[in-house]
């Protein structure tokens, strides 16, 4: 049985997801540990108004690159990869001076945030620039299978960032400490992530003008398609921040906001790193052979079914308790949100982490349709709940209910283009 084991522990793919999960666990681990500290340093308004300076770098930041990123790890030639890797930090950089400008008519909008955190609030775009950019260094690092590094910047990143934020706080910085800490902590993993690049830099001279022209109309389907569908995808569940806010204020904004921390944490800690390594893989393996993904499809719902369903039966029965237990007295109510949005959640940790099959079968226009109906949602619910002044139990139970359906059709999708045309 050891043998067995041992022979099991040695395959790549094993080894691969082993590493990024242990390290994604780690960085997981440090971001719950240090709740309990920063809810009892900051107060619920202060959590909301970085919490919105946060939606800014994820709303942006996972289309800083158009979503050229997932294009180097599948390019034809390490050159390509290259060029591609170049072709993102000129887009980046690009997105990021047009969202950092209009970022900064918001913070004219919102003046409380620049009471708040002063200056400091300007460092969200910088930390926009080096969002975008670790998510092409991932991909880069995942092509070479560097998962050590990618590791390692999962680690440390959030080491520093979240013991600098408690460090800050207990030296009364308010949103500016927490944002200067997020900063100082995104900084670390973008050094993590480009030391395999730095050793190898004599290879980046293949980057040239022409082959990153070359390079963005060959994948021009990632900006076309699969960016505006990231967009709205991370749009529906962010924009829900800038809603909840105006409805309801900054206070109840920042109890909504641990919910919201607290339940991302095993799609972080799962999707992002075994569905990337272990689905997208064998599903494109399958793909190739088969014209087809089902078999992969199944085996990685199965597997994330039976983490969803615990997790959502203990999130209803006990989230009250809980986050009363860990985050003090003053965060229950974040507890009883959660009841509210656990059954989203659990399905969300199924499909989402399967998404990537549309990209494999070439069909990001179809997630594209059904990323704008939950977009549709979230506005109904706004207007609904503003027009008839409903409590946030309202808003939360018609975006539970509304992006739940949606989900399950998505999935639908997902599965019936996985059939393939070669089986039989």
């Amino acid at each position: 049985m050891k043998e067995k084991l041992k022979k099991f522990m040695e395959l790549k793919a094993v080894r691969s997801v082993t590493t990024l999960f242990s390290g994604s666990l780690i960085a997981q681990l440090i971001v719950v540990g240090s709740s309990p500290f920063l809810s009892r340093i900051f107060t619920d308004e202060e959590m909301g108004i970085y919490t919105l300076m946060v939606t800014v770098v994820t709303l942006f930041g996972s289309v800083a690159c158009l979503k050229y990123e997932p294009a180097i790890v599948v390019a034809e030639t390490d050159d390509e990869a290259y060029n591609i890797l170049g072709l993102c930090f000129w887009i980046c950089l690009a997105i990021t001076a047009v969202t950092g400008a209009g970022y900064c008519v918001y913070l004219y909008l919102k003046p409380e945030i620049v009471r708040s955190a002063g200056i400091f609030a300007l460092l969200t775009i910088p930390i926009l620039f080096l969002t975008g950019m670790n998510d092409a260094l991932f991909s880069f690092n995942t092509r070479f299978k560097n998962y050590d590094l990618i590791s390692k910047a999962y680690v440390t990143s959030s080491a520093l960032k979240y013991s600098s934020q408690i460090g800050l706080g207990l030296l009364g910085m308010s949103t500016g400490g927490l944002n200067t800490a997020n900063f100082a902590g995104t900084a670390l993993g973008t050094y993590f992530h480009t030391r395999y690049l730095w050793y190898s830099r004599d290879k980046a001279r293949c980057i040239t003008r022409q082959g990153m022209k070359e390079a963005a109309v060959k994948h021009r389907r990632q900006a076309f398609f699969t960016a505006p569908a990231f967009f709205v995808s991370t749009a529906y569940f962010q924009l829900l921040n800038f809603f909840i806010e105006m409805l309801y204020g900054f206070g109840t904004f920042g109890l909504y906001s641990l919910s919201y921390r607290m339940l991302n944490v095993p799609l972080t800690l799962i999707g992002n790193n075994v569905a990337r390594v272990l689905f997208f893989q064998n599903a494109t393996t399958e793909y190739n052979e088969t014209g087809g993904y089902r078999r992969s499809l199944l085996i990685s719902t199965g597997v994330l079914v039976a983490i969803a369903i615990p997790m959502v039966i203990l999130l209803c029965l006990l989230s009250p308790w809980l986050f009363s237990v860990f985050f003090g007295a003053s965060w229950r109510m974040s507890g009883v949100y959660a009841i509210y949005l656990a059954p989203l959640y659990g399905i969300r940790l199924v499909v989402q982490p399967l998404t990537q099959a549309l990209v494999i079968a070439k069909k990001q226009s179809i997630e594209l349709v059904i990323q704008c109906a939950f977009l549709a949602c979230s506005v109904a619910a706004f207007v609904y709940c503003r027009a008839t002044g409903a409590p946030m139990e309202s808003f939360l139970t018609f975006i539970s209910v509304s992006y739940s359906f949606f989900y399950l059709v998505l999935y639908g999708a997902i599965f019936h283009y996985g059939k393939g045309k070669k089986q039989a």
